[in-house]
């Protein structure tokens, strides 16, 4: 249909191997004969693991309960190609209960630790990392091969083919680099590719064992020491040999005793090389997985990113919401995309695009329904350091389409507010909402077109307070700009047939705001901090905050802040 938003690039077609017809959605419980969960009967044995095996190899991912949905999709999305080699270690009880009860491979790993977020960066975090270089000793010394697998990736082809083609590989670990030396899906060239090694994705073989052991070893020597770290020094142990071995580019590592390949970061991918520079499309590449690093927004931008890509499981309340969702073209002017080169020219992109949404969820509020978000554009990337709008080293093209988490906060939008403070809260969906095959055709073809009127009252256009205003007769409706909140509200009985209500535009005069003060003060507190920041320039602080109320003056930011005057990128706080 015509209202729908233009659809992004598709994910890889689903295999039409065993278990491609699976439907879409979560994986249901699988009926057992016995079950047992006692963690005596799930400990990681030979046996256990043979249970398992393909070729000699299992996939394997863990969590605690906390992360759940991330197994849940996890789990789905390899059963859909068809892999049965693969299970899950449960690092606390209620996790191993859940596995069990759905009848999916697990093993028990005792770690007694917290049940809730790990938190990057965190002593729980690293806690974790080093249960997990337990874990790949324990496979490698028992005399199997592990595919490690985060739980925050997606797979999209089975990778045993690939795998198979370097049998004399020890170690096909993916990376951290942000170009490729391998447009046709071949492993990286090592002496162009000198990014860290990232052990969130990694084919570790039987003969590995000795590094794996060493591994251990020097992680419990030094608590500080981060696992991903340790493995790239043992790596580069004796000087990285990155001459070829054939053609095959494997490189010696390990003091000389293992070949190493680097796997094609266009195939087995990053959050930066997937989401952001979309390196298959450029390449026409099929890519293997994608693991969701390179985000911002915490777990919750990782959910987020596999939503805008259409990857994340969610129930089917969530493409089916009773209340049903408000969408509007962005319009965004090819100058502001053009001249968007600068940091200046970014922030005045960006900026459009905050007010546009600023009115969106204001409507959004007012009639009850969420906000189908657009899909924005970028003309810096965002990272952790300074930069001149690339990475160093990457091949990103700008501008580019930027995901939700590089200009807001989206934990901040899911947090439970204090509505007698921040007002109702406000729902939304990803850009991609309705191209997603999992959003019921009822809702796509249920849509009311509306054509905002600029400037209001143009002839033929009703007015949102009309009282005499009746319901629509067809799927579109010319309405007058300037529609505040209790308007909105008149518009809900006259609309609510409709699950979709696509606006033709968006601007600062769209949504009139709220008629009560007490009410604008509310909307106001709640999108404050919405916006998350840019990063960075070559000054100290470097970051750059975005502000959903840079064009109302005076105004106070997030940070106290008080601005009299035209807003500008100002570093800081």
């Amino acid at each position: 249909p015509s209202h729908l938003p233009p659809s992004p690039p598709p994910p890889p077609p689903l295999p039409t191997s065993k278990g491609a017809d699976l439907p879409l959605s979560p994986p249901s419980p699988a009926v057992t004969v016995t079950k047992s969960y006692d963690v005596a009967d799930h400990q990681l044995t030979p046996e256990l693991v043979r249970r398992h095996l393909k070729d000699n190899m299992v996939m394997v991912t863990w969590a605690n309960n906390h992360y759940w949905d991330f197994v849940s999709n996890w789990v789905y999305h390899v059963k859909l190609l068809g892999i049965t080699n693969f299970m899950v270690g449960a690092m606390d009880q209620e996790l191993l209960i859940r596995l069990v009860d759905a009848g999916i491979p697990t093993f028990a790993m005792q770690s007694g630790m917290i049940t809730t977020d790990f938190g990057w960066g965190t002593p729980n975090f690293h806690k974790m990392g080093r249960k997990k270089i337990d874990l790949i000793r324990d496979f490698t010394v028992m005399g199997f091969d592990i595919l490690v697998s985060d739980v925050d990736t997606v797979w999209m082809r089975d990778p045993a083919p690939y795998f198979q083609q370097y049998p004399d590989a020890d170690i096909l670990t993916s990376s951290d680099h942000l170009s490729t030396s391998a447009p046709n899906g071949e492993l990286e060239n090592p002496s162009r590719t000198h990014s860290p090694a990232n052990i969130g994705i990694m084919l570790i073989r039987h003969t590995a064992s000795e590094l794996t052991t060493q591994w251990v070893e020097v992680l419990r020597g030094n608590d500080l020491y981060w696992d991903q770290n340790a493995f790239n020094d043992l790596m580069r142990k004796g000087g990285r040999h990155s001459s070829r071995v054939g053609p095959d580019r494997l490189f010696l590592g390990f003091n000389g005793k293992l070949k190493i390949g680097i796997l094609p970061v266009g195939m087995f991918c990053s959050g930066h090389t997937y989401f952001v520079q979309r390196m298959h499309l450029k390449h026409a590449l099929q890519p293997y997985v994608v693991h969701a690093t390179f985000q911002f927004s915490g777990t919750e931008g990782k959910r987020h990113r596999m939503r805008e890509t259409m990857q994340w499981m969610d129930t089917p309340e969530y493409y089916n919401s009773p209340n049903g969702y408000l969408v509007y073209n962005a319009n965004i002017p090819k100058k502001l995309i053009d001249e968007s080169a600068n940091l200046e020219g970014h922030f005045r992109l960006v900026n459009f695009q905050l007010i546009q949404v600023r009115s969106a969820l204001g409507l959004a509020q007012s009639l009850g329904r969420a906000l189908v978000m657009p899909q924005l554009w970028c003309g810096f990337d965002r990272w952790w350091a300074p930069h001149q709008g690339k990475i160093p080293g990457s091949q990103l093209e700008l501008p580019f389409k930027c995901p939700m988490d590089h200009v807001f906060e989206v934990e901040t939008w899911l947090r439970e507010r204090d509505e007698n403070h921040f007002g109702k809260k406000i729902e939304f969906r990803e850009s991609t909402f309705l191209a997603n095959p999992r959003t019921p055709k009822e809702v796509k073809d249920s849509y009311m077109r509306i054509l905002v009127c600029e400037p209001p009252n143009t002839n033929g256009c009703l007015s949102a307070g009309d009282p005499d205003m009746q319901a629509p007769s067809g799927n579109s409706l010319k309405l007058s700009s300037g529609i505040t909140d209790k308007q909105a509200e008149k518009l809900i009985p006259h609309l609510k047939s409709f699950k979709v209500l696509e606006f033709s535009s968006m601007g600062n005069s769209t949504f009139g705001m709220f008629e009560s003060a007490a009410d604008q003060r509310k909307f106001h507190e709640r999108l404050k901090n919405y916006a998350g920041l840019w990063c960075c320039k070559h000054a100290h602080p470097g970051h750059i905050w975005y502000d959903m109320w840079a064009d109302h003056l005076p105004h106070t930011d997030r940070h106290n802040r008080l601005w009299q005057d035209t807003w500008v990128p100002k570093t800081g706080p």
